[in-house]
This record gives C-alpha cells, sequence and structure tokens, in this order.
C-alpha cells in the first residue's frame, strides 16, 4: 500500500507539472468549475458545443489565416490572410469563394462584417481600424485612403490588436488587444457615415478581471447579439470563454483533443465568428477551419 500510495502521488505531481508547463492547469479547473454549474437559459453554455467540421484544410489557402466574421446578408464568412494583404471569403464547410487583394495594409490581424459591403480591419503593430467597402466582383482594393483612426494606448510590438467584432444593437466596434494587457476595447462613432459624430472609447481590462482568469492571451472575440454575452477566444490556452453583460465567466470551450470531440489540439486558433444558429467557427494557422454545433443537452 505505501508503493501504491508513493506512485499515485508520482504520477499527481507529474502530470501537474505537465500542465503547468503547457499552462493548462488552471484552464482545466476553471473548465470544469464553470460547466459544472447552473447556466443561465439564454446563455451559449459551451460545454454543449461539439465539433462537426473537424480541421477541415481550406484548399486554396497556404498559410497565414487569420481572423473570421459572418456576414449574415451573405450567409458567408470572411477571413484575412495577414502575409500576403488578402481578404478571403469562405462557405459555411469552409470552401474558398473568393480572394480580394488589399493594398495599403501592414499587419493585419482583425476583421468584421459591418452590413452590405461595409468591413472594418485592424492592424496590429500599428494600431489603426480601417473601414473599408469591398464591391461585389472585385478582386483588388485599394485601402490607403480608408477611413481610418489609430489608437496608440501602448507600445503595441507584434502583441496589439488580434480581433474586432461589431455590436450592431449598440453600433459600436469591439476590439481585443492581444495581451500586455488583455484589453477589450469598446468604440463608438468611428463606423458611421456621420463625420460629425461625437467618438468614445472605452477599456475592459481582462487582466484585472477578478485576477484569476486562465486566459493567458486573447486572440479574437464576437458578441451574441441575442444575450449581450461576449465570447473570447484565446489561442495559448487552447479555449473560447463565455462572458455575460457583466463581464463575469460562465461557460468554457476547450480547444484540446478529445474535448468537445476534437481529434487533436488546435494548434494556432486566429479567428471566431458565430452565425445566425449560434454554430460557432474557428480559423487556426496556417489554413484549419472548424465548426462547432450546440447540442440538445
Amino acid at each position: 500500500m505505501k508503493w501504491a500510495g508513493i506512485a499515485l502521488l508520482v504520477v499527481v505531481l507529474a502530470t501537474a507539472v505537465v500542465l503547468r508547463v503547457l499552462g493548462m492547469d488552471a484552464a482545466l479547473w476553471h473548465a470544469w468549475k464553470l460547466n459544472g454549474r447552473a447556466m443561465p437559459e439564454t446563455a451559449l453554455n459551451l460545454g454543449r458545443y461539439r465539433v462537426d467540421i473537424d480541421a477541415r484544410v481550406i484548399e486554396g489557402i497556404a498559410d497565414d489565416l487569420s481572423a473570421l466574421s459572418y456576414n449574415p446578408e451573405r450567409n458567408t464568412l470572411f477571413g484575412i490572410l495577414n502575409g500576403e494583404p488578402m481578404l478571403v471569403e469562405l462557405s459555411l464547410e469552409g470552401q474558398l469563394l473568393r480572394q480580394v487583394f488589399i493594398e495599403g495594409v501592414v499587419d493585419m490581424e482583425g476583421l468584421s462584417h459591418v452590413s452590405g459591403n461595409r468591413f472594418v480591419i485592424a492592424e496590429e503593430r500599428s494600431q489603426r481600424l480601417l473601414i473599408l467597402d469591398i464591391p461585389d466582383g472585385v478582386d483588388r482594393v485599394d485601402a490607403s485612403q480608408a477611413r481610418s483612426l489609430r489608437i496608440g494606448l501602448d507600445d503595441p510590438g507584434n502583441k496589439g490588436f488580434e480581433g474586432v467584432t461589431w455590436d450592431h444593437v449598440s453600433n459600436r466596434l469591439l476590439v481585443v488587444n492581444e495581451r500586455d494587457p488583455l484589453r477589450v476595447l469598446a468604440v463608438e462613432g468611428f463606423v458611421d457615415d456621420d463625420l460629425d459624430q461625437r467618438m468614445s472609447l472605452s477599456i475592459s481590462d481582462y487582466r484585472q478581471a477578478g485576477g484569476s482568469l486562465p486566459l493567458r492571451d486573447l486572440s479574437s472575440l464576437v458578441l451574441d447579439e441575442q444575450t449581450g454575452h461576449l465570447l473570447l477566444l484565446s489561442d495559448e490556452s487552447r479555449m473560447v470563454m463565455e462572458f455575460d453583460a457583466e463581464n463575469r465567466p460562465i461557460s468554457v470551450l476547450g480547444l484540446w483533443w478529445g474535448m468537445a470531440g476534437l481529434s487533436a489540439n488546435v494548434p494556432q486558433a486566429e479567428g471566431m465568428a458565430l452565425d445566425s444558429q449560434r454554430r460557432l467557427y474557428i480559423v487556426s494557422e496556417p489554413n484549419l477551419f472548424y465548426r462547432f454545433t450546440p447540442t440538445g443537452d
């Protein structure tokens, strides 16, 4: 019995060390704690989501797929390539439908559809937001004269803006900062045809929200407009976390092998979108496509 107890202790300690190295110990604890609690009826409840398209390679895209946005008017998805600056349109099954070369941008990382042919793009290092109109049938757009806004809150280096999403209900743009600190910015008045509209900026600093969130970085975000709940994607933590309207975490989706039916870890999750059926889409560099569907549980 003594040696059996020692052996068990060794296994437990070894597992703890491995999880600590992978940065997953706190994440697993929070996933267990959040997914085990009573869920508000209106919540997405990420713990009931299961993958139904798992790591599909998007043919025609070689590398650098980053960001994702759902266009309800076309019922398609849009993403960007941040190596060669390209906007791509994808079907809801992950097939490449269209490519548009974007001139006059550097280091695109965030993308959100607003309405019609209008999109907002975020540049990471410069912390710049741009409004672009992408007409049907074009294969090249010049962004050098696009309306833009630079938000110089920090010295971002390569840890600046990673994602944007348009809030149709409150007419505001939500922008996520990757880390140092983990931030979600709300920008009002920028995406507006009235140039006299007063702009405002508010900040939610998730580094300080409770002090114990397991998210090591922020790669993307999307707003569930039915509830006002915000989903935050973390590449390094390999998880999506749902926050309620008071910024409290209420559910978690793990992006590791075996969780939600995944056949392997999602290697580098960079973009996320939610469609009108509340199906969740994630793209991972270099060119992998995932779709998660809520079950009836």
